[in-house]
């Protein structure tokens, strides 16, 4: 919701939510099956892979970005200069760091974001 991503708007409607908390727990919890009501007045309307599907995250493809668009994020927040300056880490290892992502040996990416969200941190909270 920080960043305007919310999918499940619709089920914040708090007329909705009303209705749903006074639905007695046996119709929404059939065994180990959850949603065992909303999946059966959507399977007319859903495909079966998606009423019978695995709960999934939703993840950010950081992986790809960095190695495509992010640049710009990475000259800003780990630069030599930025590195350097803050003296928290090596610049060698950020450097090997990026090396490897960018020439696709290794997925960094996680590793890179902390970096990056923590330069962000530092600069908010700290400077």
């Amino acid at each position: 919701m920080a960043n305007s991503l919310e999918v499940r708007v619709p089920f914040l409607d708090h007329k909705l939510l009303e209705f749903a908390t006074a639905i007695p727990s046996r119709y929404k919890l059939r065994g180990l099956n959850t949603k065992y009501l909303l999946k059966k007045i959507m399977r007319e309307r859903l495909p079966k892979e998606i009423i019978n599907g695995k709960k999934k995250g939703f993840s950010m493809p950081l992986s790809r970005w960095f190695r495509e668009n992010f640049s710009v994020l990475i000259d800003k927040y780990l630069s030599q200069e930025i590195i350097e300056k803050r003296g928290y880490f090596h610049l060698e290892a950020v450097d090997h760091l990026l090396k490897e992502h960018l020439n696709g040996k290794k997925d960094n990416s996680k590793f890179l974001w902390t970096l990056i969200c923590f330069e962000i941190w530092h600069r908010k909270f700290m400077d």
